[in-house]
């Protein structure tokens, strides 16, 4: 079965063909989120947003392309300046909080929506920038390689570290989205990561390692 397109056939020009656009998301974010991606169709996006669904083709070949676009916008709004406010940071600690709020500031958005995108949507329909990712883990390498002790594989780490910290966010906001206010949240994540990142030497790490063969 050929994999259906998924990017827009044009974009809007002008102020007419933007609000027939942005009608046409935020009708697609309100059916996703009070029905599912199982109940979502072009004819209700179309007329949920009260458009002509000749109109709504104009834009989108099919419902995939409508959930992609609004992935991509959801990233985008996330992400505006966020390396460059980053590089200011000048301890781990302080680095690793701003990292967490933001993932969790980006969850409280639309938690509802972050859950039909991550659970619900089939691979079809998913948002996907390889591109950006290598780009994103190589400006978070260099941001975390002054502060990293003892760690062999700084790529695999900050891998593991991108994957751990948006997993428990994640999580939070699917199946306990009060969290996400928790102060304590953002300090318990950083903790996990402080001490991932800040290993201890070798020798150290072995006469740890012996004083535990002991008992």
């Amino acid at each position: 079965m050929p994999k259906p397109k998924v990017t827009p056939r044009k974009r809007p020009l002008q102020a007419r063909s933007t609000a027939t656009v942005d009608a046409i998301l935020q009708a697609a974010t309100y059916i996703l989120v009070k029905d599912g991606w199982e109940r979502f169709t072009t004819n209700r996006v179309a007329e949920r947003a009260g458009v002509n669904i000749a109109s709504l083709y104009q834009y989108f070949p099919n419902k995939e392309s409508i959930v992609v676009e609004l992935q991509r916008r959801h990233v985008e709004k996330a992400r505006p300046d966020a390396m460059v406010a980053l590089r200011a940071k000048d301890s781990l600690r302080s680095l690793l909080t701003a990292l967490i709020q933001a993932s969790i500031d980006e969850h409280s958005t639309a938690p509802a929506l972050h859950r039909v995108f991550a659970e619900e949507l089939p691979r079809s329909a998913r948002h996907t920038d390889p591109a950006r990712e290598v780009q994103v883990r190589a400006q978070l390498k260099e941001l975390v390689r002054p502060f990293a002790r003892n760690v062999p594989d700084l790529d695999l780490a900050v891998f593991v570290l991108r994957t751990a910290g948006h997993a428990i966010v994640h999580e939070a906001a699917s199946e306990r989205p009060e969290l996400l206010a928790h102060p304590g949240l953002v300090d318990e994540i950083v903790w996990l990561m402080e001490r991932y990142l800040h290993r201890p030497s070798p020798r150290v790490a072995a006469k740890a390692r012996k004083r535990e063969t002991r008992f």
